[in-house]
């Protein structure tokens, strides 16, 4: 099989490196200074993908609980940020509806309560796929 020069282990890696979804860890404080919408989206994959296995968890550890805060608190950032990048009415209440959640996700990890932030977490999840449906 000809690669072109490349071998075939790096090959593979280029394709599975395209394939994985972007990351960009970025604290809520630096998501007004982003300059793209995709930038913007990544940051919120980055965060809130990960979170979005655990919708149906019945319990969470301090850590965890500690981890969607600042998930709430990032996606209420980058929520708001979106809007620098509207693509319409529609666009923007979906982002207000996901900043919402992202409030709500907050609260609840402050209280502990495990109910509560895993409902937050399947709007958002919601809210998300709805999203890439209408506009991506």
């Amino acid at each position: 099989m000809r690669t072109y020069g490349l071998p075939l282990s790096s090959l593979l890696a280029l394709v599975l490196a395209a394939c994985t979804p972007p990351h960009r860890d970025v604290p809520a404080k630096d998501v007004p200074a982003l300059g793209k919408l995709d930038e913007v989206m990544d940051v919120q994959a980055t965060v809130a993908d990960p979170w979005f296995g655990k919708a149906s968890a019945t319990s969470f550890t301090e850590a965890e609980f500690t981890t969607l805060a600042d998930v709430g608190e990032r996606i209420q950032a980058t929520s708001a940020r979106t809007k620098a990048f509207s693509r319409g009415p529609g666009f923007d209440a979906l982002a207000d509806r996901l900043g919402g959640t992202g409030k709500e996700l907050g609260d609840a990890a402050g209280r502990k309560d495990a109910r509560a932030a895993t409902q937050a977490l399947a709007a958002m999840k919601a809210t998300c796929k709805e999203c890439h449906t209408k506009f991506r």
